[in-house]
């Protein structure tokens, strides 16, 4: 859990997010993260990352860890 949280703070992302909200963490090729709103089904075959976690932001301003790949 506690590398899945550093992983996430490391990560890209265009947008803030809000506590109680579910996002997902991928991987690029290049080993950067990227934190998104868009789940794995939503790319469909064509998903530009390799995904990692399905996450929700706590009121502590942790992350529980929902999915793992």
């Amino acid at each position: 859990r506690v590398e899945i949280s550093e992983n996430i703070y490391q990560a890209e992302m265009n947008f803030k997010p809000l506590m109680g909200h579910t996002y997902h963490l991928y991987q690029r090729t290049s080993g950067a993260f990227v934190l998104s709103m868009i789940g794995p089904t939503e790319w469909g075959k064509n998903s530009p990352f390799q995904f990692l976690a399905t996450v929700k932001l706590l009121s502590d301003h942790t992350w529980d860890i929902l999915e793992e790949a």
